[in-house]
């Protein structure tokens, strides 16, 4: 699954101009929210010694790697000349440069937060949850709509917040029970998707909570058919799995070097066939750095 949305988040940043696919781009997002808090708070479950309030450690870690894909972005893309370049790179009150790594800044405080949140009674986090993602997925809220000029991804955004939380509420439940729930309606989801996929991107200017729930099932559905009917697929796809974040980190770098190289903007034939083939060469980067020196994965690529 993670590998699935990784690659609708791939297409989406290509330079293919499609915009349909932006709103499969967000679910993936959601989905990469949403699993970081269930497995935070699994971890924090298991733990025999006391949850800290802050979880000072592990933010400290994503802020190594987020400073680092950042200077390297500033490598690719050119230095700022300003005090305000230099700020707005570093993605405070704009988008980081490189456009893709707000995520890590937003994730960064999520987890530094995720004690509290561990420590909220469990409906407290639920409507937390509800609130953070009904009043902030609206048509309404264009103060934070992706397209105007004060982009979502510019702040904190609550959305991503909900889904940290809706994450963690689920951690009451292991994959297994969470994989048995999905094999219960993988049917409906299939058919009642496409439905909603199709309103949302042509009737509506935000995608609503309920898109973002509904991508997320799609995609495990989808993933979970993968591992009946396409297991050998299904096996590479996991072995795959943890390069996924040196992946999100590195791919719109490695799409500036191909443009460099030559290769056309806006051709999809030959960037439908370059989003795999950048997705695996990036993967291959990921496991020979684990050969070589695995320790720097840790501070770049958050391997645990």
């Amino acid at each position: 699954m993670r590998v699935l949305s990784m690659l609708f988040i791939m297409i989406q940043h290509a330079p293919m101009h499609y915009f349909p696919m932006a709103c499969m781009t967000r679910a993936g997002v959601f989905f990469f929210f949403m699993a970081a808090g269930y497995f935070l708070a699994r971890k924090y479950a298991a733990a025999s010694s006391p949850v800290p309030w802050l979880n000072w450690k592990k933010a400290a870690l994503i802020l190594c790697a987020y400073v680092f894909w950042i200077f390297v972005s500033m490598v690719v893309f050119g230095f700022p000349s300003t005090l305000a370049g230099w700020v707005a790179n570093m993605g405070i009150g704009r988008v980081p440069l490189g456009g893709v790594l707000w995520f890590l800044r937003d994730l960064m405080v999520f987890v530094l937060i995720s004690g509290i949140l561990f420590r909220i009674p469990k409906g407290c986090l639920a409507v937390l949850c509800m609130a953070s993602l009904i009043l902030f997925s609206t048509e309404y809220s264009d103060s934070l709509w992706f397209y105007h000029r004060d982009m979502a991804c510019n702040v904190i955004h609550p959305r991503g917040l909900g889904a940290f939380a809706l994450g963690m509420l689920l951690s009451r439940y292991s994959l297994k029970e969470l994989k048995d729930m999905v094999g219960k309606v993988w049917v409906y989801v299939l058919i009642v998707f496409p439905a909603v996929f199709a309103w949302e991107v042509y009737n509506r200017v935000h995608e609503s909570a309920l898109f973002f729930c509904m991508g997320v099932l799609w995609m495990a559905s989808c993933s979970l058919l993968a591992t009946r009917y396409l297991p050998r697929i299904s096996s590479f796809c996991a072995r795959l799995g943890p390069s996924i974040f040196f992946v999100y980190a590195a791919h719109i770098l490695m799409y500036q070097f191909l443009i460099w190289l030559g290769l056309p903007e806006g051709n999809y034939w030959i960037w439908g066939l370059a989003v795999p083939a950048v997705f695996l060469t990036l993967s291959g980067v990921y496991f020979l750095l684990g050969r070589i020196c695995p320790g720097v994965l840790r501070y770049i690529a958050l391997k645990s």
